[in-house]
């Protein structure tokens, strides 16, 4: 029994109802066979289905395209949330600007650690590659959106 009380659920039903019956329609309509070779053909309707289906915006983009691009994507990051992991597994988390320098993140990390004197150097992983132009902003570095660095004490080989 179906609820006409609402005609969105009524056409739902029968469209699905419809669906069904079709669908068993053409199962005694067309039984597939496996020598068929008719099935295997490339028509001209799934040549034109697949190119819908492809990207449109496969062409070639001038300097100042690419940098406009670039501009929109960087203009709606708003943060970037950086998570530092210590040698004895501790991590801290913090939240800069993406066009921040890591020298800030570096400032940070001396206010907060336990023996400032000591030398330490930052590294991403995997692979490890150690951090060495601090003048860099986050967003150039790709810590934008976020990103986990690695400190570790002493100086990098």
């Amino acid at each position: 029994m179906a609820d006409v009380s609402s005609p969105i659920s009524f056409k739902r039903r029968r469209l699905i109802g419809n669906l069904h019956h079709t669908v068993a329609e053409e199962a005694k309509r067309n039984p597939t066979e496996e020598g068929a070779d008719g099935f295997y053909e490339f028509t001209a309707e799934d040549y034109y289905r697949l190119r819908k289906t492809k990207k449109e915006d496969k062409f070639l983009k001038t300097q100042k395209m690419r940098e406009a691009e670039q501009a929109k994507c960087r203009s709606r990051l708003t943060k970037a949330v950086i998570r530092v992991r210590f040698p004895d597994n501790h991590t801290l988390e913090a939240t800069f600007h993406p066009s921040d320098k890591i020298q800030s993140l570096v400032d940070q990390l001396k206010k907060v650690a336990a023996r400032p004197e000591l030398p330490f150097y930052l590294f991403t992983a995997p692979p490890k590659e150690v951090i060495r132009d601090m003048s860099m902003d986050f967003y150039s570095a790709g810590f934008v959106p976020g990103a986990n660095v690695h400190l570790s004490y002493g100086i990098p080989n």
